[in-house]
């Protein structure tokens, strides 16, 4: 058996979470896959697999706050969280990792994880139930034709006409309908 093939067998615990994050980082590594934790058993019922968290000073696309790569036949596995020297912005926090964490869980399910897809859609609903209480409802993106123009919408609520969403909350939730979690790793 050849070392790459040995490498690729043996699973990433938990334990390799906090060993990789507390010696990259420190105790926030710690708080981190701490919180990892925590979001997993509350939120997704303990379901999600171990996958190293990467705290960077920058980001490699420029203006994201964080993103889940998953591909563990060739790139591997990743939720990358952007902690910059300068705090002032592009600071990820604990809503990051739990936006990250939506995305994890739908790639392990074989789900599309895209912002624009059902899955997405379900689960963000399913979870401000779950954090806030309230519903909210996050309608399909669709256009339509407007004063001779086409236009980006999200569909009303089949049955109750609700308004949805418009697809940049969507995409950017939970912060942009309210929810407050935390700084990154933090309990508060």
């Amino acid at each position: 058996m050849s070392a790459q093939s040995e490498c690729n067998t043996v699973p990433f615990t938990i334990e390799d979470m906090h060993r990789f994050a507390g010696e990259a980082w420190g105790q926030l590594g710690f708080n981190v896959v701490k919180k990892w934790c925590e979001f997993n058993a509350t939120y997704f019922n303990g379901t999600l697999h171990p996958v190293p968290l990467v705290l960077t000073h920058t980001q490699p696309f420029g203006n994201r706050l964080a993103f889940c790569s998953y591909n563990p036949n060739t790139s591997g596995r990743t939720i990358t969280l952007n902690v910059p020297k300068q705090y002032n912005c592009l600071l990820a926090d604990n809503c990051s990792l739990l936006h990250e964490m939506v995305h994890q869980f739908l790639f392990e399910r074989g789900e599309y994880p895209s912002h624009g897809g059902e899955p997405w859609r379900r689960e963000i609903m399913r979870l401000t139930k779950q954090i806030t209480g309230r519903e909210i409802w996050a309608g399909r993106s669709t256009t339509v034709r407007r004063d001779k123009r086409v236009v980006r919408i999200n569909a009303l609520h089949p049955e109750t006409k609700e308004l949805s969403l418009p697809q940049d909350a969507i995409a950017r939730w939970p912060r942009t309908i309210g929810i407050d979690l935390g700084h990154l790793g933090s309990n508060t």
